[in-house]
């Protein structure tokens, strides 16, 4: 990873595929925090040929190795990032990529950005992650009634955070940030980085969890509320919506509201798939042939 001090702030990127290719900007899941900031892996594993594409990967706020915020920003804050990183590449313009928690960041920076952004990939994404009422999406739908129950778990602890103060909220969830879920099928090249990066949640002291735990809540409460079904039908640039039937993380129905407010947008869904579609090969695919298209 590479260190810039943007607008004086410290930002991690790397970059990849085609050093003299289209540039594309991923905008990575998740909501940063200490399992991010921990992980000294590689950021995405891009198995498929990038035919003549220029990767930008970077760490949003509060995650991996850039700068954690003190104090709370905004959905408009992150966009605001990702716009001051291309400035710092010296790129005009660029495809976004934008995964999961990252899908509602791609979209305010099309949205903010429309001459910035030329094509966008939302994978396993949609228009409101943290709400409890989104736009178009059926709470009856079993996946989608688990998905809630997440958010409601998520949004108890930031009330927490904000009535009682970052040591109650990570007391109340001690054990989500030093053992963080595993993905499903884990990728066992990738077992030594996951072990090491158990071993230092583990040993971590109470003061710096409470400083990268504070990070990921500062996340989420950039997303809570905010709702972009309205404002799809703004979107100027082409879109691709990429989503698996089988993911219980964001469910399927999410990428069907995105679809459903997107006149000029593509659906690809990918059978079988789960959550985690950047690192997919078959949706790596998807992606590279569509980019090449356009």
């Amino acid at each position: 990873m590479r260190l810039a001090l943007i607008n004086g702030r410290r930002v991690a990127y790397e970059i990849g595929g085609d050093p003299n290719g289209r540039p594309v900007l991923i905008i990575h899941g998740a909501w940063g925090g200490p399992s991010s900031t921990l992980w000294n892996g590689p950021r995405v594993r891009w198995q498929v040929a990038t035919d003549g594409l220029k990767l930008i990967y970077y760490d949003r706020r509060c995650a991996g190795l850039s700068q954690y915020d003190a104090t709370p920003f905004t959905l408009e804050h992150l966009a605001n990032d990702a716009a001051d990183l291309l400035d710092y590449l010296d790129i005009e313009h660029a495809a976004v990529i934008a995964t999961s928690a990252g899908g509602p960041i791609g979209l305010r920076l099309a949205l903010d950005y429309p001459e910035r952004v030329e094509a966008l990939v939302l994978l396993n994404t949609g228009a409101s992650l943290m709400s409890l009422t989104p736009t178009g999406i059926d709470s009856n739908d079993p996946f989608v009634a688990d998905r809630l129950e997440t958010v409601a778990k998520r949004l108890a602890l930031l009330d927490l955070l904000d009535s009682e103060g970052i040591e109650a909220a990570v007391a109340a969830s001690e054990d989500e940030w030093r053992s963080p879920s595993q993905p499903p099928e884990p990728d066992p090249e990738l077992a030594a980085f996951r072990e090491n990066r158990s071993c230092q949640l583990k040993s971590l002291n109470d003061s710096e969890l409470a400083r990268l735990a504070h990070g990921a809540l500062f996340n989420m409460k950039a997303q809570t509320d905010e709702d972009l079904t309205n404002e799809l039908g703004q979107l100027e640039c082409p879109v691709l919506i990429v989503h698996g039937n089988a993911d219980t993380t964001v469910p399927i129905a999410f990428g069907r509201a995105l679809f459903k407010g997107i006149e000029q947008a593509k659906l690809s869904v990918q059978n079988r798939q789960g959550h985690g579609l950047i690192v997919n090969p078959a949706a790596q695919q998807t992606v590279i042939s569509w980019l090449r298209s356009g």
